[in-house]
């Protein structure tokens, strides 16, 4: 008999101020194992909001989700630290209001930012304004070691390719797990609980599989991935309305955004990575690995 707690997300991550535009960006799906490495993604549970319209969730919708049926793995898209060297300035952190020095480690970080960020609708950003400053750009768009190693954005970058929002908003999610005593948030120390929060990016995994351009072509990156699981021994049931949901479904308007197939790309990597065929990419010593988060990887390659 499998247990519940086998479940497995992968989580398309967005942080829109206001919670109708949530919706349409944060995409989840979920994998129950039914078997010796074999996993089944059906329509019900908690995909059924998948195939609906919108098919996705608020940040307070998805904690509460998650905090109410714990999973096993929970993988998101978004950066979960910034960094070092931020961490490390007093001024960074005194520019956002934290009176007690620098943050230095991503715990302390993490609990501000949650203490500062009230989920209402629409969310207020104002707080961390001066994380957006221009003549301060240079410094506040460094990026950490495992995005160097990955190709990932800046966590603080706000134009663009913004990643800014989706750092603050998912430490929100990330301390409001890690205080569930049901979640451990790795690569960081200390925490309890029997589930694993990760952090994934969708380009970066396609990337080792051999598929470094698939935002146009999502029917490419569900097949990669689902061969990525084969390679490492992983059987895959997918029900097909899923499967036909995550290419056909985008959010963005001229320019096609796949976000479920994002999801699914990052429910891949979460098996992967319960199966012990991930890694955590990063150029450096474990102790930037403790402060700066890292992102993780299939091990198998294309």
């Amino acid at each position: 008999m499998v247990h519940p707690s086998d479940a497995i997300v992968g989580i398309d991550f967005g942080a829109p101020r206001r919670a109708c535009d949530q919706r349409r960006k944060i995409i989840a799906i979920a994998a129950r194992a039914t078997g010796w490495r074999r996993y089944r993604i059906d329509a019900n549970g908690m995909n059924a909001r998948m195939l609906a319209s919108p098919p996705g969730w608020t940040a307070d919708e998805l904690i509460n989700e998650l905090l109410r049926r714990p999973v096993r793995v929970a993988a998101f898209d978004f950066p979960f630290s910034v960094p070092d060297m931020l961490l490390r300035c007093e001024k960074f952190s005194a520019d956002a209001g934290y009176r007690q020095g620098a943050f230095i480690g991503w715990r302390t970080f993490n609990s501000f930012v949650a203490q500062r960020l009230s989920l209402n609708d629409p969310l207020d950003f104002s707080p961390f304004d001066a994380w957006r400053s221009r003549k301060d750009r240079a410094r506040l768009w460094s990026r950490r070691s495992t995005d160097e190693t990955t190709g990932g954005q800046p966590p603080l970058k706000d134009k663009f390719q913004a990643t800014f929002q989706m750092t603050l908003l998912g430490n929100v999610l990330l301390s409001r797990l890690w205080e569930s005593n049901r979640y451990r948030v790795l690569p960081f120390l200390g925490g309890r609980g029997a589930g694993e929060v990760i952090e994934v990016f969708p380009g970066a995994t396609l990337r080792r599989l051999g598929l470094p351009r698939y935002k146009s072509n999502p029917d490419k990156a569900i097949e990669r991935s689902m061969e990525a699981c084969r390679d490492a021994d992983i059987t895959l049931d997918v029900a097909q309305d899923v499967r036909d949901r995550c290419c056909s479904y985008s959010s963005g308007g001229r320019t096609a955004d796949h976000d479920v197939a994002d999801a699914f790309v990052a429910l891949c990597a979460a098996i992967l990575h319960a199966e012990g065929a991930c890694h955590m990419a990063i150029d450096g010593d474990h102790y930037l690995k403790r402060s700066e988060g890292a992102i993780c990887v299939p091990s198998v390659v294309g």
